[in-house]
């Protein structure tokens, strides 16, 4: 029987271990690492819609002097009127003396009766300085209406050495307010001054 060189035997069974493992192998998978936790996706757009515009429109502010005998000159009063015709417009008119104003004719015009209610208030009194006394807000619930004011302490402007009473005056469209009255309104400056009236806003 011829014999065979060590070297050609090894390579002979380095071929026959090398076709038996080969044939058998798997290639190995990787899977993904598990978190736990389910895949994150991008997160929505969200559209804010702009805020709704006040119910009120502005009309006339600025300073003016009651003729009212009875106001007393270290009073801290507060004092509203609701004016729905021109009528009643040009009477409150002749009950004050308006010193400083900075309403325009455009503005002044925006009161259109009878589709409109004037709300118009003011605060007794106040060394005068600047434009302070402003409607910030009106929730108008039923036949109760609202009006919140602010007076702004740090009002900007030259002070002058007298006393007047800062005004504000808005409108808004009766349409706002129920057909049927009397609508009773609450004018609020803070938490220590009310003045509620009513009126049928015919």
């Amino acid at each position: 029987m011829p014999s065979l060189h060590p070297a050609v035997f090894i390579a002979v069974v380095a071929t026959f271990l090398i076709v038996i493992c080969g044939g058998d192998s798997v290639a190995p998978t990787i899977e993904p690492p598990q978190t736990g936790e389910p895949p994150q996706t991008e997160p929505a757009e969200v559209t804010q819609e702009p805020p709704a515009p006040p119910l009120w429109r502005y009309v006339n502010s600025g300073w003016v002097s009651p003729l009212d005998e009875s106001a007393n000159a270290f009073a801290r009063e507060l004092r509203a009127d609701v004016i729905t015709s021109s009528e009643e417009l040009e009477r409150f008119n002749r009950t004050i003396i308006s010193k400083r104003t900075v309403g325009t004719g455009t503005t002044l015009n925006r009161a259109e009766f009878p589709g409109s209610v004037l709300l118009v208030a003011y605060l007794l009194w106040l060394p005068v300085q600047g434009d302070p006394l402003s409607v910030v807000g009106l929730n108008i619930k039923g036949n109760r209406a609202i009006v919140d004011l602010e007076i702004d302490e740090d009002a900007q402007g030259r002070e002058y050495p007298y006393l007047f009473a800062p005004m504000t005056m808005v409108t808004v469209d009766r349409d706002e307010f129920p057909a049927a009255g009397p609508v009773v309104f609450e004018f609020r400056l803070g938490d220590d001054l009310l003045v509620t009236l009513s009126d049928t806003l015919e």
